[in-house]
């Protein structure tokens, strides 16, 4: 249930913090005064688009937050594959934040989220009903979930599409199987010579790194021995060398040391120097031996790093990468190889599932064929009661196939039609093409009134959907709200004070001057507050007896026939 909506710089709105209750819930305001912005801030926080001119003029954001209570439990599934979780009796808060530059921003309980996640999850929270709405009932395709929905099909729908479109992958992968031989056996030459050439090459890693070190010495060669040798000598094998001199300079400074001890340290030091430079010299000498300038060696390293070069350009920018395409290769040479076996198996596993989707199809045909029978009698019975006495209605259920169309489509084999004659002696004709924009209000209203107590959705949004409606017939359609609200929480726009009458919590929309700014606010009117907002409904031009006097008698009216209704409810 909608327990709270929170908007800021929203089209007019500046600032606006509004709350529901359970049960009907009535708004109501001057044309124009901002009811259906409210209604519109909703559906952006429920994941709806937003568009950068919503954004009050002046700010450079717009935000919607709606709080939720009672998560049921598909939406706390919903929930939890997002990582979130959510318990029944925990509030779950939902937050929109459109921005004038860069795209918009959601939240679900403070963790960002996406607007197709809102969108989902506002499909199951709230169901919104409007002029629009009525004619979306005209769409066969609303029709026959409307007709699943009564039938307690929905979910056996679910799972038929669910088979028809593992169903349309495999007759897609068994069309690119059969149409693509010859590019298969292309593929798979080209395949293996690519496999072949790179294994012959028996690449290794770090290879080539190795090799351009190696070419480098190769080249420097000279100048690497030339380096070496002028060390050795310098350090060990000349006259006059490092070694010769470092070891007069111990030698001396071991007889001072006999006879001051104290330059022990100085010995040792020059000592261990000593051996350093013996080893350098030593490693030195044998570097030098093993420099030699190599051209049939450089020679060999120039061809294999033109090699590696060459696969380079072909199949990576390393050898790495060259080995990881070969890999692929071969799972690819694999795949192709193994394609025929897959046909067959996907052939087979067709094969099956045409059998189970014809018997799905045909059991739900069977079930939706029992279930408009009830529903039309229930339609009818529901739109007797809102004075359309003459009006006859009927769900026609017929073979795709005799429209000419495939015999299965994603939602079976079955074409959903609502029929409806709404005065004597016309024939039943398509809902679209017969009847008037209040007609269909009463007929919308009617379905819902029927799925009330079976429907999941636990808040109904009616935004003006009394269109066309007046006289006696608005105290029914307000009556058929408020039983609908007994089993879900309902939102209504309207504009009829015998709807209005019946809210368990009344909200006026109105539009207010502060400066040279327009805002809107929103009140929640009891008592007088009422009674003169149910009066200019009325049409009431100024606080004259008579208008007060007759709101107060629609008020009395509905109370009592609440009272009375609860009453025989509990009875």
């Amino acid at each position: 249930m909608l327990r709270e909506l929170y908007i800021a710089n929203f089209a007019l709105i500046d600032e606006l913090r509004v709350e529901f209750g359970p049960g009907l819930n009535v708004l109501t305001g001057e044309t124009g005064a901002g009811k259906s912005i409210i209604i519109d801030a909703m559906g952006l926080a429920l994941g709806t688009r937003g568009e950068a001119e919503q954004i009050r003029t002046g700010a450079d954001r717009a935000t919607v937050e709606a709080a939720f209570d009672q998560c049921d439990d598909e939406a706390r599934r919903l929930l939890a594959d997002s990582g979130i979780e959510c318990s029944s009796d925990e509030f779950l808060l939902v937050r929109r934040v459109l921005l004038r530059e860069g795209k918009s921003k959601a939240y679900l309980n403070g963790r960002l989220s996406s607007s197709a996640w809102l969108r989902s999850l506002g499909e199951l929270l709230v169901d919104v009903h409007g002029q629009h709405q009525g004619v979306a009932l005209t769409q066969p395709s609303r029709q026959r979930l409307l007709l699943d929905a009564y039938a307690g099909l929905t979910d056996d729908a679910a799972a038929f599409r669910g088979l028809y479109s593992r169903r349309q992958a495999l007759m897609s992968e068994l069309d690119a199987l059969r149409t693509g031989e010859r590019e298969k056996a292309q593929r798979s030459d080209q395949l293996q010579y690519q496999r072949t050439e790179i294994a012959a090459a028996r690449l290794s890693e770090g290879e080539e790194e190795e090799l351009i070190q190696e070419r480098t010495i190769l080249m420097h060669a000279e100048r690497l021995h030339a380096a070496a040798h002028l060390g050795y000598e310098g350090l060990y094998g000349e006259q006059g060398s490092v070694t010769g001199r470092l070891a007069a300079i111990v030698l001396k400074l071991k007889e001072a040391q006999r006879i001051d001890p104290r330059l022990q340290g100085v010995v040792d030091a020059c000592e261990a120097a000593l051996v350093s430079v013996e080893d350098a010299a030593a490693q030195l000498r044998d570097y030098r031996e093993g420099v030699m300038f190599d051209p049939e060696r450089l020679e060999q390293v120039e061809g294999r790093l033109h090699e590696i070069g060459k696969l380079k350009r072909k199949y990576g920018g390393s050898i790495t990468e060259i080995l990881e395409y070969a890999k692929a290769t071969e799972e690819e040479l694999q795949r192709l190889a193994s394609s025929e076996e897959r046909g067959q198996r996907s052939e087979q596993e067709l094969a099956t599932l045409e059998a189970v989707l014809a018997q799905r199809a045909a059991d739900l045909t069977k079930r939706r064929q029992a279930a408009s029978e009830r529903l039309a009698a229930a339609v009818q019975e529901e739109l007797q009661a809102l004075r359309m006495e003459k009006a006859a209605f009927a769900v026609r259920i017929r073979p795709r196939s005799e429209s000419g169309g495939s015999s299965l489509e994603v939602n079976g084999a079955d074409e959903v039609e609502f029929l409806i004659a709404p005065n004597p002696g016309e024939e039943l004709k398509a809902l679209g093409r017969i009847a008037s924009g209040g007609e269909l209000s009463r007929v919308m209203l009617a379905i819902k009134t029927i799925l009330a107590a079976t429907d999941r959705i636990p808040t109904l949004v009616f935004d003006e959907v009394d269109v066309g409606i007046g006289g006696g017939m608005a105290a029914v359609v307000g009556q058929k709200l408020w039983a609908i609200a007994q089993e879900r929480q309902v939102l209504s726009i309207t504009h009829l004070p015998q709807i209005a009458a019946l809210a368990d919590r009344h909200l006026s929309i109105a539009k207010r001057a502060e400066g040279a700014r327009t805002d809107i606010a929103v009140r929640v009117l009891e008592g007088e507050e009422r009674v003169r907002e149910i009066a200019r409904m009325l049409g009431a031009s100024e606080r004259s007896g008579t208008p007060l006097h007759h709101a107060r008698e629609i008020l009395e009216a509905a109370g009592r026939w609440k009272a009375a209704t609860t009453s025989d409810a509990s009875t």
